[in-house]
């Protein structure tokens, strides 16, 4: 029976396996020691890292349009997560101080 693949994006060889896994269990680390340092999420700054690689890769690698194109939905997908996650804050009601003076 062949082995499952964990990676979701796309069938990977299973070198490729190893390095994507890699990949997410050091972004998970990354993650895991700014939250525990107090971080906040910087979008901006998520988006600004993403394009930057995706176009050093292209100049330097001559990057494929599918795995650009991935990249591209990936910058996409994290846009609209922090969007609907900007609604909601704004769509919650203020915290009122309601204590007599």
């Amino acid at each position: 029976m062949p082995a499952t693949k964990k990676s979701t994006l796309q069938q990977l060889s299973p070198t490729g396996e190893l390095i994507s896994d890699g990949f997410l269990s050091a972004a998970k680390n990354h993650a895991t020691k700014a939250i525990t340092d107090g971080k906040q999420p910087n979008i901006n700054k998520a988006t600004e890292l993403l394009v930057k690689s995706t176009t050093v890769i292209t100049e330097r690698y001559n990057l494929p349009r599918e795995l650009r194109d991935s990249l591209i939905a990936a910058t996409a997908e994290v846009l609209m997560i922090a969007h609907k996650e900007e609604i909601a804050k704004a769509s919650q009601p203020a915290a009122h101080d309601d204590k007599a003076a």
